[in-house]
């Protein structure tokens, strides 16, 4: 299973905890163990359309991994390290769409649409670092009416959210399954497909 190769990858020694840095070393392979939490990423095109996503794609085939600031609206409590899904939302098609760590603890700042940070509301945000990111969504909506996903809501009202650790491992499998069969033979970095690969360093950016 995903989950069991990415216990054997990212347990830390003597029951510490990692440094984002030696998840990172862990690799695009890793998954997640029972210490690790796992969190969900809101993308709404219907709110802000991500004009860079094409260009974040083939960065991030060339560089291995791309590194984001993203909204985390009101939590609080998402540590370094923690597993991340992008979920796309909003506008079909709907799915998961990219998949990494997070690099940061949140950090309370300015709403990132311009007409709340101008009314004084504020929002917390991280740096994600995503090892797989694809336009389409390789997972779409459809798929998770299946038990266990079915009893999760996906449509999410808050970026951030913590995914029940059981439906977790089941989209590890999945989404493990269905990446490495777009990473096979397809080319390189079709925008369309999107990119899975080992992460290195990129530049983060606003959301």
């Amino acid at each position: 299973m995903a989950r069991q190769r990415w216990q054997k990858a990212a347990s830390p020694p003597s029951g510490r905890h990692r440094h984002p840095a030696e998840w990172i070393r862990c690799g695009a392979n890793a998954k997640r163990s029972n210490a690790v939490a796992t969190y969900l990423f809101a993308f709404n095109p219907a709110i802000w359309n991500w004009p860079q996503l094409k260009g974040d794609i083939r960065t991030l085939g060339r560089r291995g991994h791309l590194e984001r600031t993203w909204s985390c609206g009101r939590h609080r409590h998402i540590e370094p390290g923690s597993r991340a899904f992008l979920v796309r939302l909003g506008v079909a098609p709907k799915g998961i769409m990219g998949s990494g760590v997070t690099l940061t603890a949140p950090v309370t700042v300015p709403h990132w649409l311009e007409a709340k940070a101008a009314a004084g509301i504020m929002t917390n945000r991280v740096t994600l670092r995503l090892e797989s990111l694809f336009e389409t969504p390789p997972v779409v909506f459809d798929e998770l009416e299946v038990p266990p996903f079915r009893h999760f809501r996906w449509g999410v009202r808050s970026s951030g959210t913590y995914l029940p650790s059981v439906i977790a491992d089941a989209l590890e499998d999945l989404w493990e399954t269905r990446v490495s069969d777009l990473s096979g033979p397809a080319p390189k970095s079709s925008a369309k497909a999107g990119v899975t690969s080992r992460p290195g360093k990129a530049k983060p950016s606003r959301k």
